[in-house]
């Protein structure tokens, strides 16, 4: 049986919906095509700017009277034949009677507790004084190995501990750095940025201790090979010759010479360096083992994710969200990057904390607070006003109170790019 498209105002519980007309990264679902259980996941849907949904009759319920309208799609659809190109759909769903609703969304409630914006300035800058530190410790670490063709393994893991210890206290804060730093490519910006992503999701997935140091210590050093080749070569040119091609990708071999001279003997520390573009590369070494692959997998997903973030893929640098679609789509049929990826979107979040975020009102806001399941509707602070005028001071905004018809978050902005300091927001809020 073929599927149909149809109006968000159509679908009913018992549905299977087989596709959507927004972006994955814009609901709260991981993938596009699930069953509709309930009233509220069609309330979600209504509230992510859904407009139209592809349903597969074969699968679930068919809608009682097809509007001659609607067009049927010949294919049997999958998670992985959705279009994750996200289009501009209008906000609201106009119901039966063309009237859209106006109550809140079906079993919200306001954020119990509010947040301490004092606090989250302070945990921000805290962070941003702490990651300078980091990249000046990593910056000298690699040029010492560019220099003596050793490296230096014992202040790599003072820098890692280090990484630890602070995302414990301030996870959202270091998060929220990786996506603010400069889109020139380098090895201390680059292996810090996969260190505490990968160090952030090794934690939520509950890995032991010993093994997170592993972790950090691979995705710090992951491309320490590039040390020893020119710098041009570092953040791939858009056409690049056999001949460096070639050069590139033997940074993996070098580095892991480089640590075996350096007296690093570890079996899976020599892995991760030797293997952690495997999804790109073929090598004549060993292939590590099974113990060693989700640890290959983690560090592999997080270090392409943050080459497509700052166009060390040769390509332009992409936003969070063209670069964890793009992820989405590669690992379908890859299970193991499958899963990791799932993790990767979890800890970055929809919308993550500290993003500065565009409404469909044309207002700015920072998020403050998310909101536990219903990461689409998060708490903001609105700094500017609808005409990009100043809000002074910041006017809260619990999106879980909208109407289904109201204001909801259309796209995440570049601070950087609309001038906006997200600790004076947070400190003018607290004042």
């Amino acid at each position: 049986m073929p599927t149909r498209t149809i109006p968000l105002s159509q679908l009913k519980v018992g549905m299977y919906v087989a596709g959507l007309d927004r972006s994955w990264f814009h609901t709260p679902f991981l993938r596009h095509s699930f069953l509709i259980q309930s009233e509220q996941d069609i309330a979600v849907l209504r509230q992510c700017g859904v407009t139209r949904v592809v349903i597969d009759p074969a699968l679930g319920r068919d809608v009682d009277v097809m509007d001659h309208h609607e067009t049927p799609h010949a294919a049997h659809p999958s998670s992985a034949s959705v279009s994750l190109a996200a289009p501009s759909p209008s906000t609201t769903d106009v119901t039966a009677d063309n009237k859209p609703p106006s109550h809140p969304p079906l079993g919200s409630e306001p954020l119990s507790e509010k947040p301490n914006p004092l606090q989250l300035a302070t945990h921000f800058s805290q962070a941003k004084r702490q990651r300078e530190q980091w990249l000046a410790q990593a910056k000298n670490l690699f040029e010492k190995t560019r220099a003596t063709d050793t490296i230096e393994v014992s202040e790599a893991q003072l820098i890692v501990d280090d990484v630890l210890n602070n995302i414990l206290e301030r996870q959202a804060a270091c998060l929220a750095l990786l996506h603010f730093g400069s889109l020139e490519a380098n090895l201390q910006e680059h292996g810090l940025t996969v260190c505490t992503l990968a160090l952030t999701i090794g934690k939520a997935l509950g890995i032991p201790n010993d093994r997170l140091h592993l972790i950090g210590l691979g995705a710090l050093l992951h491309d320490i090979g590039l040390a020893k080749l020119p710098r041009h070569i570092i953040k791939r040119p858009k056409t690049m010759t056999p001949a460096q091609q070639a050069l590139y990708r033997s940074h993996t071999v070098e580095g892991r010479r480089i640590l075996q001279q350096s007296g690093v003997t570890d079996p899976d520390l020599l892995a991760i360096i030797t293997y952690h573009h495997q999804y790109e590369q073929s090598t004549d070494l060993h292939p590590p083992s099974p113990a060693d692959t989700d640890i290959l997998t983690l560090i592999s997903v997080v270090d392409h994710y943050d080459e497509l973030l700052s166009g060390q893929t040769g390509l332009p640098p992409l936003s969070s969200s063209q670069a964890l679609s793009h992820l989405y789509q590669y690992s379908q049929n890859r299970p193991p990057w499958q899963t990791m990826v799932s993790w990767l979107i979890r800890v970055i979040g929809i919308y993550p904390l500290y993003s500065v975020v565009a409404l469909t009102s044309d207002e700015v806001g920072i998020v403050a607070a998310i909101t536990a399941g219903k990461a689409h509707l998060p708490y903001l602070y609105l700094c500017q006003d609808k005409f990009q005028r100043p809000c002074i001071p910041p006017i809260p905004l619990d999106l879980t109170q909208e109407p289904e018809d109201g204001r909801h978050v259309k796209a995440v902005l570049d601070p950087r790019r609309c001038g906006i300091d997200i600790e004076t927001v947070l400190e003018q809020a607290a004042a």
